[in-house]
């Protein structure tokens, strides 16, 4: 009975972790660097490269010793090349391009 409860609970965990994945086309994009370019109309474009984590973003701004963090609207990616992102520290959105999902 106990290692029922003990298979129950990782299962329960592993599926918890999948529904809070980033993802494209039904699959799992977190913890990879993917190149890019990230836009927004006050500061410009610049191209960077970013990691999914759940509805995070972390973002690398190639030539710029600069990083961002911003919060997906979906955590369901539906078009790579308008991904918008939210930024509460400079209370302001983003809009990113990925260029290689593997599409």
């Amino acid at each position: 009975m106990r290692s029922r409860v003990v298979l129950v609970a990782v299962a329960l965990a592993l599926l918890a972790d999948a529904a809070q994945s980033a993802t494209y086309k039904g699959r799992q994009v977190d913890g990879h660097w993917f190149e890019g370019r990230v836009e927004n109309d006050d500061f410009g474009a610049y191209d960077c490269q970013v990691r999914f984590s759940g509805d995070r973003a972390m973002i690398r701004l190639l030539n710029y010793n600069l990083q961002l963090e911003g919060f997906l609207d979906e955590e369901d990616i539906g078009d790579p090349h308008r991904v918008r992102l939210h930024d509460p520290k400079r209370g302001m959105y983003w809009t990113l391009d990925v260029f290689n999902f593997g599409e």
